[in-house]
């Protein structure tokens, strides 16, 4: 049942919103200037007793249900905000309503409950209407018309179209099962609106002719965001936590990975450099130990190196260092029984209601239980093996799942149901404590609305060896763009997918396409998948290893246009994939088979297994160029072998890149390696003639354009500030670095 405001006096004018009682008795929310942003605004708060039950990370609601109650307010008025008790029919006080502008165009709604454990944010809907965000989900990015819950745990291996859990519920994910699902969705006025909550959150997008957020919680908080475009919006939403965490420069190279022990390591670093593959990260994931199990081969529980598989290993470190490498390790924030670490830390676990460790089965079929990231001891703890990693010579790592947080236990400083979202945030924040101030970084697949504030690096989860649209290759596509509005910044997949049960290993048509997707990411990074020994890998053949030291070579000499990205997400907290329709208003919201890196490359891959070519829209009333070729192109059915990739670039665009290969993005010196400073002596800069163009570097080198080109050209100079002209365009320069700069004109 919902609140209904009854007998409130007339418009409230709080910072740039008003608030208007409608003749129905619900709020309609505007912009001073009679923008529509929130229509006929319900609030209402409730009591639920649901049983929530976890097995492998998943979660499934067992039993009870949801009831919400109807109350009246009393108005008043407070200086600069508005005020309501809130009283049921027999006129007690069962909650509070605060709406007040808390900054420019940020409108917080508050609502305190003195009793219950629910409270709903509800509003009509428009009849057009879209709900962009909610986190990373792989059918979709606009979820108009669904209802889900918003709540961190594993996605599942495979997926079903619904919400409804399957028989085999903790394996197979729901439709919005979510590693990182976030409460904001930006609607099509544009406004957005938030959940400031922990807690789960139940959605209901416009299944009838209303839409409601609905916290599990007494009090809440939601904020509605006015901009006037989308764009603003994802910026504001980025930047509500603080300043996005951003990596060293040498994580824009790609990032290889080699486990089963120093050999491994020994031949994969030998043979990128061999092939000219400008790897700068490689990566193994089982430094701690492996083991072939029923899943796959998995790293072993342990938080300490295993000196068997990596025997000396800061002298390992020490040998990758002089190649170019940095090396990477692996943590997840459990503790198994019968491992070093849990004889070590198995109080620092969360515990039952009677005190003793919560243990289930755990990822690597072992029980397990969940580090208590809320105790002192056991942050303290796990720091210290944070640490001593890093001083071994670990550069990073993956932070894997903390998804697992089992919703009846009970940990020392949270309450693990109403902060359960939060989880993620304490991992993570875990490991910028532990590698703040050194030349290194760590790379996330869990998230909760603040994560990019700490976590550097993020990865969609662990799609499934296919080109299965439940889980597989294809969604990729919606998973980043969902992370993307959710405020991630840099992001990149498991190159050929992870998840092996119930599909087949990953061939090397899923590697190839999966390869150059990789590589027009802001990250590119392999990993060998659960059954390893079984999955097409990067060097599974030399053509393989040739694909991808190309591919390598594009995204590495891509890092001027991808570091100034990085820097503009820092900044302003634009990220760097980016739905079409943030920079092309007539686009669909909801697409999801192509994305935007950065303003100037549109990147739609061929996502069908056996597929030679695809169906290419192209925004309308924009002149398009083929990124490869040059050629000006429309609308239609472009052609790509399993190696190749559709990348179109927009009139005006500015994509500069280094001149020649690179072989590393780690700085030297090092010897007969061509390193970050080096490459970065020289530029070539591919101009899209037909509109006026401009582009900002990290380190302040401007680029922007002035006059018509009437052909394509090339030239080039050496200079720190000034012009060239090529084609009858002029590129004007400034920066304070001197460099040879070849100006590519491209013209129809």
């Amino acid at each position: 049942m919902l609140l209904l405001l009854i007998g409130c006096p007339g418009p409230f004018a709080t910072g740039d919103f008003v608030v208007t009682e409608n003749e129905a008795g619900g709020l309609d929310i505007t912009r001073y200037d009679g923008k529509p942003l929130v229509s006929d605004l319900r609030l209402a708060v409730g009591s639920g007793d649901e049983v929530i039950e976890m097995q492998g990370g998943s979660y499934r609601v067992a039993s009870g249900e949801s009831e919400y109650v109807s109350l009246a307010p009393d108005n008043q008025r407070g200086e600069g905000f508005a005020l309501y008790d809130l009283v049921n029919d027999r006129g007690d006080v069962c909650a509070t309503l605060r709406v007040s502008a808390t900054g420019s165009r940020v409108l917080l709604v508050e609502v305190a409950g003195t009793g219950g454990n629910r409270v709903r944010f509800d509003a009509a809907c428009t009849g057009d209407d879209h709900f962009v965000g909610g986190g990373e989900h792989a059918f979709d990015v606009d979820h108009a018309g669904e209802s889900f819950a918003l709540w961190v745990g594993e996605p599942g291996i495979g997926k079903v179209d619904t919400e409804s859990p399957p028989d085999d519920w903790f394996i197979t994910g729901t439709r919005h099962a979510s590693s990182y699902p976030d409460p904001f969705f930006i609607r099509p006025e544009p406004v957005g609106v938030m959940a400031l909550t922990d807690a789960r959150v139940d959605v209901d997008l416009c299944t009838a002719d209303r839409w409601h957020l609905d916290t599990w919680e007494r009090s809440a908080a939601f904020l509605v965001h006015d901009a006037d475009t989308p764009m603003e919006l994802v910026q504001a939403h980025a930047l509500l936590s603080g300043t996005p965490a951003m990596p060293p420069d040498w994580a824009f190279a790609p990032w290889a990975d080699a486990v089963r022990g120093v050999a491994r390591v020994e031949e994969v670093a030998a043979s990128l450099r061999s092939a000219g593959a400008p790897v700068s990260v490689i990566w193994s994931e089982d430094w701690r130990g492996g083991e072939e199990r029923a899943n796959g081969y998995h790293p072993v529980p342990e938080w300490e190196v295993d000196e068997t598989l990596y025997p000396d290993p800061s002298g390992i470190d020490a040998a990758l260092e002089a190649q170019g490498f940095k090396w990477f390790g692996y943590f997840a924030p459990f503790l198994a029984e019968d491992t070093a670490a849990y004889e070590e830390a198995s109080d620092f676990v969360v515990k039952t209601a009677s005190g003793e460790p919560y243990l289930f089965t755990g990822a690597t079929l072992d029980m397990t239980g969940a580090l208590d990231l809320s105790s002192r001891d056991g942050w303290d703890w796990a720091l210290s093996k944070l640490e001593a990693a890093a001083d071994i010579g670990f550069d990073g790592w993956m932070a894997d799942y903390a998804e697992w947080l089992p919703p009846d236990g009970v940990a020392e400083g949270m309450d693990v149901m109403a902060d359960h979202n939060a989880y993620p945030l304490l991992w993570q924040s875990l490991h910028a404590e532990a590698l703040d101030g050194r030349d290194a970084t760590f790379f996330a697949r869990s998230g909760w609305s603040g994560s990019p504030t700490f976590a550097p690096v993020h990865w969609p989860g662990d799609q499934r060896t296919s080109f299965d649209t439940d889980d597989g290759f294809p969604t990729i596509i919606p998973m980043t763009l969902g992370g993307a509005i959710a405020g991630v910044p840099l992001s990149g997949s498991d190159i050929a997918g992870y998840q092996s049960i119930g599909n087949d290993p990953s061939d090397k048509e899923l590697w190839m396409r999966w390869c150059t997707l990789g590589a027009m990411s802001p990250v590119m990074r392999t990993h060998h998948g659960a059954y390893s020994d079984e999955n097409w890998q990067f060097d599974s053949d030399e053509e393989t290893l040739a694909t991808f030291a190309l591919w390598g070579q594009v995204h590495a000499q891509l890092f001027p246009y991808l570091r100034g990205l990085a820097a503009e997400a820092e900044s302003q907290g634009t990220p760097l994939v980016r739905p079409l329709f943030l920079h092309y208003p007539g686009e669909d919201w909801g697409r999801i088979d192509a994305w935007l890196l950065g303003p100037s490359l549109l990147v739609a891959p061929v996502l069908e297994k056996g597929a030679l070519s695809r169906q290419v829209d192209l925004p309308a009333d924009t002149t398009w160029y083929d990124y490869w070729t040059g050629d000006k192109v429309q609308s239609g059915t472009f052609s790509a072998a399993w190696d190749e990739i559709p990348v179109f670039a927009p009139e005006g665009a500015i994509v500069p890149r280094f001149a020649g290969p690179v072989d590393t993005l780690v700085d030297g010196p090092l010897d007969g390696l061509v390193t970050l400073s080096d490459a970065d002596t020289a530029r070539v800069i591919r101009v899209f003639a037909g509109a006026k163009g401009s582009f900002v570097e990290a380190d302040g080198t401007t680029y922007s354009t002035d006059g018509q080109a009437d052909s394509s050209a090339v030239a080039t100079d050496t200079l720190d500030s000034g012009s060239i002209s090529a084609g009858g365009l002029k590129l004007s320069i400034s920066g304070a670095v001197a460099r040879t700069y070849t100006v590519e004109v491209i013209a129809p």
